[in-house]
């Protein structure tokens, strides 16, 4: 008999790389977990599930359209999600990125599609679930070292400018120049990644002075080369063949090289464990400080108040 999970956790980007590989670990570790695969794409979606329940032998897991470039698509998810009579919601998991280096791309809503998935609409998401959100529950944000130009990871500096230029297609390429399409999709990914952070750490403020006792944590999963990750699938042949390929031999001489499963079991275990510090910031297994900028509060409330005004949100939780 299929025993009724009492807790669910929603994964986004949970289909594939990262966040199938920590779905995997929280799916295998209890039946209490009922696990949501948000994806772009249905048979993907259903597909994972499949193999997830195949995998670890616990029949709770389901998967839900979300396309975080549209934002009626991330309203339709949380009315999806409301009505599905699914366990309470203790865990939202913000894993989904994408990183354009083919010329600059815009979402469904004309806003620049890097800042449109990577935060935006991360930011609708949470913003609309959070009722749902049990006391006591978490949210994890996955950003990455890449945010913090002082760890040499070899992708340029992030380039934070008002969102309103951020989000601006023109106005964005106006602001990286001449620089060529890679490197602009390049920056305009470490940017959105310290935009996770400033959503995150407000995240965490907005809630505490709301006085509810959820956690927020940010996660850094390192540089994960191989065939396991998506995100170099917009590169040309010859660089994506070195990412999947070459680049994975780093992982023995550099500790922020991992494989997809190695970071998606930290993930995973940041969202098993038992409490969080809110505000904190995980290198694999590891709390640490994130970058300096990071802690910018002033650039953190004026992503929020921004990103609310735009999405018709009210300014507070």
């Amino acid at each position: 008999m299929k025993k009724k999970a009492t807790k669910t956790v929603i994964i986004t980007g949970g289909n594939t790389g990262l966040g199938f590989e920590a779905a995997k670990v929280i799916a295998g570790a209890s039946t209490d977990w009922h696990v949501v695969i948000a994806s772009r794409s249905q048979n993907k979606g259903d597909q994972a599930a499949q193999d997830l329940i195949q995998t670890t032998q616990n029949p709770n897991v389901s998967a839900i359209v979300l396309d975080l470039s549209s934002i009626s698509s991330v309203k339709q998810f949380a009315d999806q999600f409301s009505m599905a009579g699914l366990p309470p919601l203790h865990v939202i998991v913000c894993n989904a990125g994408t990183q354009f280096v083919q010329g600059t791309q815009m979402t469904a809503d004309g806003i620049e599609a890097t800042f449109g998935v990577n935060h935006l609409g991360h930011f609708m998401l949470v913003r609309l679930l959070l009722n749902h959100l049990q006391e006591n529950g978490r949210i994890v944000v996955v950003s990455s070292d890449t945010h913090d130009f002082s760890k040499k990871t070899g992708m340029p500096a992030p380039r934070y400018a008002s969102p309103t230029i951020l989000a601006d297609p023109v106005e964005s390429d106006r602001l990286l120049g001449s620089l060529s399409d890679l490197a602009k999709g390049q920056v305009r990914y470490t940017t959105s990644k310290l935009c996770n952070l400033y959503f995150a750490y407000e995240l965490s403020r907005q809630i505490q002075q709301s006085k509810r006792s959820i956690s927020v944590a940010a996660f850094n999963p390192g540089m994960m080369p191989g065939k396991g990750s998506a995100l170099t699938r917009d590169y040309n042949p010859l660089l994506r063949f070195m990412w999947n390929n070459i680049m994975p031999l780093l992982r023995f001489v550099r500790s922020s090289v991992r494989t997809t499963k190695q970071s998606g079991n930290d993930l995973a275990n940041l969202v098993l464990r038992g409490s969080v510090q809110s505000g904190s910031y995980w290198d694999g297994p590891q709390e640490i400080a994130s970058s300096e900028e990071s802690y910018n509060k002033e650039h953190a409330l004026e992503l929020w108040k921004w990103s609310s005004e735009k999405l018709n949100l009210k300014l507070h939780v």
